[in-house]
């Protein structure tokens, strides 16, 4: 059970200042996803009401805030949009909630590779917009698009809406940086990103190359 000390507390409000909350009412609103933990389910869990939330604005946040955590034996939940329902963003051992709502922007879109790099915090329902102002389009996109993040797609798997034509989530993914939990930053691609795709596992998606196709290209 994560119990922050007062020093542990001091750190994260140097690292993030007004990017970390304490407050027991935002935590409580963080202790679930999609909904409510089912009565039948709570009893086995207990609390998850986390300790604190934090907000990074980068992927050296997020690697000091790992190596950190790792040094405090803090647990760490990483948190897209939580709309899957399957757990994976409920903080069952409690200690920080990392939020990646101020992470979701395009890094990079080449529009001759179909490629496009993006932070995890970023909606499938954004990225698609912004696609097609370029007369692009994704090849495939989770039943939940408008409310899920592909950072929570990486993590969780899946298939979804163009899974038919192009297979899993995993399938169209070229390449990932994840922050380990020492601190460390490391790139999967090829067949490491099988290693990626694992409900509620310890490490910290940050952006990914994901494939493209040109608006018109495909009939469905």
């Amino acid at each position: 059970m994560a119990r922050l000390t007062s020093k542990q507390k001091d750190w994260l409000k140097k690292e993030f200042d007004q990017r970390v909350t304490f407050d027991k009412t935002e935590r409580r609103l963080y202790s679930h996803d999609t909904a409510a933990i089912p009565g039948i389910i709570h009893p086995f869990i207990g609390s998850t009401i986390p300790d604190a939330i934090v907000q990074p604005e980068s992927e050296q946040e997020i690697a000091r805030l790992a190596a950190w955590a790792n040094e405090n034996n803090m647990p760490l939940t990483p948190r897209g949009k939580a709309s899957s329902g399957h757990g994976g963003a409920i903080p069952t051992k409690k200690g920080i909630v990392v939020d990646f709502w101020r992470m979701r922007e395009i890094i990079h879109t080449d529009s001759d590779s179909l490629k496009v790099t993006v932070q995890p915090g970023i909606t499938w329902e954004k990225l698609q917009k912004e696609l097609m102002k370029q007369k692009l389009d994704l090849r495939l996109y989770p039943t939940s698009a408008p409310s899920s993040s592909v950072g929570g797609w990486l993590a969780q798997g899946g298939a979804g809406i163009g899974s038919y034509a192009y297979g899993y989530f995993r399938e169209n993914v070229i390449r990932a940086r994840v922050v380990l939990p020492d601190g460390a930053i490391k790139e999967f691609s090829g067949d490491d990103l099988d290693l990626c795709g694992c409900r509620g596992d310890h490490r910290v998606y940050y952006p990914g190359d994901l494939e493209n196709q040109e608006v018109g290209k495909y009939c469905r």
